[in-house]
């Protein structure tokens, strides 16, 4: 009883303590911290340096133990156009299909269970979707889509709608950080992070501006800018070196990505109002996610090739990686503590997975798929750590 109370006041004491911060001016120690068995290590100094002219090399193997392919069921019902975005929760995927703009959900197998294909006008109908998300606070799927948010429950059934009444920009993103505040992403002109009050139905807070440039010539993202770990949210952007944990009531800087001589300010970039100009940039930052071991980074040079920044956090270590020995092209879409989670569409199949790394079963799927005289649905790819 006595070990349980230590707890909960320990809880509840860090709880108020990260509610109460805005600015996070300390360094944390580095090193790791076993609560309930999992080992949890941080980011030394919140820094990591990246060397861009020292790319490397490396295996599959140095990461993970083998690759599991779940395709999505295919048939005349059910078929995927564009696959923006996956949601894994509870044995399920709940699959994004941009071009559909409908959501459809599979089980852990990949089998249809139903979809979510609610467009019109009426009640519960949603006007378009921009994007969705998985609330783990109430266990809905958000539908973000002109303005609103629309909710779902689990099974696919209307919960409410909601939208701010001071409302000045359409958002194309969202996260909650508690029961009752949502923050909002915008890509359009002004401040970019807008805080938003369930209770009051209201934005009470605005921040994050950007060079003019991205105002007319960056709005949505395919990938979110927001990732979650360890029951926090955090939000990264294309042209800024630093990463910040979503507080309650405004953003923190989480850690740095330090590219040396070649950062620059994301407010002062110069650049000419041409949607092409962004390519001369030295980096952009592209999908970020971590798990208690690492910190994933795809980043793309003025090249344009994108380079995987691994960061191993109990050894201090970065790599940035060119190539894949394996000769596969990797996307860290997803990061757990168990696996990445990536995806493909049929044709491209080959290009995302080597045989040397499939397990008998996962080899003949692989097969099965390459040797599909009909264009099949999305492949989910899960990459599990050693």
């Amino acid at each position: 009883m006595k070990i349980f109370t230590l707890f909960l006041f320990l809880g509840i004491f860090c709880s108020c303590n990260r509610t109460k911060q805005k600015i996070n001016n300390e360094e944390p120690q580095h090193g790791s911290v076993v609560i309930d068995s999992t080992v949890y290590h941080s980011i030394k100094d919140n820094r990591i340096k990246i060397d861009i002219n020292s790319p490397q090399k490396a295996s599959l193997f140095d990461y993970f133990s083998h690759i599991e392919l779940i395709p999505l069921e295919t048939n005349n019902e059910v078929l995927i156009g564009y696959c923006e975005e996956i949601i894994c929760y509870k044995g399920r995927y709940y699959v994004f299909d941009r071009d559909q703009q409908k959501i459809q959900v599979f089980d852990d197998n990949g089998s249809f269970i139903f979809k979510i294909d609610k467009r019109g006008q009426g009640p519960g109908d949603y006007s378009e979707i921009r994007s969705i998300y998985l609330n783990t606070f109430t266990e809905n799927i958000d539908i973000v889509g002109m303005g609103f948010i629309y909710s779902y429950n689990l099974s696919g059934n209307h919960v409410r709608t909601l939208r701010p009444s001071n409302l000045k920009s359409i958002f194309d993103n969202i996260i909650a950080v508690n029961d009752k505040t949502y923050v909002l992403y915008t890509g359009y002109k002004g401040e970019k992070i807008h805080y938003f009050d369930l209770e009051d139905n209201k934005i009470f807070r605005q921040e994050y501006e950007e060079d003019p440039f991205f105002n007319e010539n960056v709005h949505i993202s395919a990938q979110s800018p927001f990732y979650e770990y360890n029951g926090k949210g955090f939000f990264y952007r294309i042209a800024d070196n630093k990463t910040y944990e979503v507080g309650a009531d405004s953003l923190i800087t989480a850690y740095i990505l330090d590219f040396g001589r070649y950062n620059y300010d994301p407010q002062k970039l110069g650049l000419p109002n041409d949607p092409t100009s962004i390519i001369t940039l030295p980096y952009r930052m592209d999908i970020q996610g971590q798990n208690n071991k690492y910190l994933f980074a795809q980043i793309l040079l003025h090249d344009n090739i994108p380079l995987i920044m691994i960061y191993d956090k109990s050894t201090d270590e970065e790599r940035l990686i060119k190539n894949f020995i394996e000769q596969v092209d990797f996307v860290p879409r997803k990061v757990s503590n168990e696996y990445v989670l990536s995806w493909c569409s049929h044709g491209a199949l080959e290009r995302y997975v080597t045989k040397d790394i499939l397990d008998n079963d996962n080899f003949q799927k692989l097969n099965k798929l390459l040797n599909s005289k009909e264009e099949e649905n999305t492949i989910i790819i899960k990459y599990y750590f050693k």
